[in-house]
């Protein structure tokens, strides 16, 4: 099958096409990847043709994926007749209720033409996972220039197959080894020999390597070839939205240095390490009396392999570049297209691995540049977090995902996991996602603990008692409330003996006198009052308050949220109530 993507027809191209109008009707420029579709500026009523329109997106991405001209009526003879324009059409409305009126959504990118005619506006549809239909269950396929009904055996195919549609797997016509850069080729080769899975494989030749690699089929290259090696001419040919720019943001909202890089993804990674070695630091930090450890803002590892997450996971359908912008204190790095599969900010560390481009992945595991089991995300916090580094976050909406990395060190946290591991005691990465989450916080409890572990509430309580028996926690409260602490010496190591002191609780007895004095003073108390004065939980501050009740020292009026708890002597009431006693009222 013939690689096709309708980011290849550039805008040039379909103007070409329109000059076609004048020889001949507008339906005979389109094809099985081009629909020509008239826009009525006069209706007042737009949902209808909304509608028409996601079903042509549907029609073509359950296909090979076009462009819809959307103000070309196809049926006319001269380009006067068939360009009607679209008027003010706001484009931007456009693509959002394409995308919310779509199942599973189908992003799409819109081009204005200017022609003397009229505005135009091309839709461009990628080559989607389908089945796709609209909100409405309308399902339709292109076959030839029409769309038919999705029915049937077609349905049936693109269910039994999953829709599963790898573009970086597709053959590029025409391709061949001219296409891709030598000097790249000698790199893809070096990979081989020193970091790849089959290291024999760099004794073949050209020919026979790329088709063990999958990146040559039947003598024609495919998308991920020239993603990994290819020429900046087959680079702007094929892949033209495939671009890296590097922003140095140190000083402020304007850059000191930018690098736009075009060209082949493995010169790309080889360029970005110099920037990142020009740009990054190093954090000495001291570990006992006589030794001390150089902590870099981020290790090359780490930032390898959250370039190639970007590049191997980013849709090449949509025309914007991969953005790696260094902040004071962290980088972002931010990838077309949105998360797929079901994965979220929310479980990315735990979800299967769901790969949008395989053969691209593949390629670069065997090359030995990341680790196909869900691309390294569970290794990237391990190397950040035993860095003494933030945990990675993760931003993300239908059109791209942002990765952010905090590059600042907490220095008492390098020291104690450099101690840990000299001593044998290794932590794993659910013990240091724990440990760091009360370095910045002082306390969690297990639904806490279970957010950031991305696992269940059950499975997140059984990592906090395992913390908790080798001496690392110490607990606060009984059963499913329970609260943990950092134990006071560690606390000390990495929060501080100022915010340990802050955090100490006080004891029962402490409690309950301060409870008694405040009651005195104000005459009387709500559940929720006791709950801010003794910083105790709801079902705490109901025991200690039934045992004070218990003791005959106080009486509970009310119920509900409008209870107060008041003394039980009035003469030792607060200072409302002997306002009250002393003018008799």
């Amino acid at each position: 099958m013939c690689y096709y993507s309708p980011v290849t027809l550039s805008t040039s191209d379909l103007r070409k096409l329109l000059e076609q109008l004048d020889a001949g009707p507008a339906d005979a420029i389109e094809s099985e990847t081009l629909e020509c579709k008239t826009w009525d500026q006069a209706s007042a009523a737009q949902e209808p043709q909304i509608r028409m329109l996601r079903e042509n997106v549907v029609c073509l991405a359950n296909a090979r994926g076009g462009v819809i001209l959307l103000g070309v009526a196809d049926r006319k003879r001269t380009r006067r007749e068939a360009i009607q324009g679209v008027g003010d059409l706001d484009q931007r409305v456009l693509r959002r209720k394409v995308y919310d009126g779509t199942e599973p959504h189908i992003l799409v990118e819109i081009d204005e033409i200017l022609e003397p005619e009229g505005r135009i506006l091309a839709v461009r549809v990628p080559r989607g996972l389908p089945p796709h239909t609209t909100s409405e269950g309308v399902a339709k396929i292109r076959i030839g220039k029409e769309c038919k009904p999705l029915t049937g055996p077609d349905l049936a195919r693109l269910v039994a197959s999953g829709g599963q549609i790898d573009p970086t797997a597709q053959t590029l016509p025409g391709s061949g080894l001219s296409d891709l850069d030598p000097e790249v080729l000698k790199l893809v080769r070096r990979y081989v020999a020193t970091d790849g899975q089959k290291p024999e494989l760099a004794e073949l030749r050209d020919e026979e390597l790329l088709a063990n690699l999958g990146l040559r089929v039947s003598g024609e290259l495919t998308l991920a070839a020239v993603l990994l090696a290819g020429t900046s001419t087959a680079i702007a040919r094929w892949a033209p939205s495939h671009e890296v720019v590097f922003l140095n943001l140190r000083r402020g909202p304007e850059y000191d240095a930018r690098h736009d890089l075009r060209g082949p993804v493995l010169a790309a990674l080889e360029s970005l390490q110099r920037f990142f070695e020009a740009h990054l630091r190093l954090t000495q930090v001291q570990t006992d009396l006589f030794a001390e450890v150089q902590v870099p803002d981020l290790t090359g590892w780490a930032a390898r392999e959250a370039v190639l997450n970007a590049l191997v996971h980013r849709d090449y359908f949509l025309r914007q570049s991969v953005y790696i912008e260094v902040h004071p204190g962290k980088i972002h790095i931010s990838s077309p297209g949105g998360f797929i599969g079901g994965v979220t900010p929310e479980n990315v560390l735990r979800h299967p691995p769901v790969r949008r481009n395989p053969l691209l992945a593949n390629a670069c595991q065997a090359l030995g540049l990341v680790n196909r089991a869900g691309l390294g995300v569970d290794r990237l916090y391990l190397d950040l977090l035993r860095l003494g580094k933030g945990m990675p976050r993760y931003q993300a909406d239908e059109a791209s995902v942002r990765l952010i990395l905090l590059t600042r060190t907490h220095e008492g946290f390098v020291r104690f996991v450099t101690r840990e591991r000299r001593e044998g005691r290794e932590l794993g990465l659910d013990d240091l996602i724990l440990l760091r989450c009360l370095a910045e916080r002082g306390e969690i409890d297990r639904w806490s603990a279970a957010r950031a572990l991305q696992l269940d509430e059950d499975e997140a309580a059984d990592k906090l008692v395992s913390l908790r028996e080798r001496g690392y926690l110490q607990p606060r409260g009984r059963g499913r409330g329970t609260c943990y602490r950092l134990s006071r010496a560690l606390s000390d190591e990495l929060r501080g003996v100022t915010a340990t002191d802050d955090d100490v609780q006080f004891d029962a007895e402490a409690v309950r006198l301060r409870v008694l004095a405040v009651l005195r003073e104000r005459g009387e108390l709500s559940n929720a009052d006791v709950r801010r004065i003794s910083g105790f939980s709801r079902p705490e501050v109901v025991r200690l308050m039934r045992r004070l009740r218990e003791d005959g020292v106080i009486v509970l009026e009310g119920a509900g949220r409008a209870a107060r708890y008041r003394p039980a002597n009035p003469a030792v009431g607060g200072r409302g109530r002997r306002r009250r006693n002393e003018t008799g009222e």
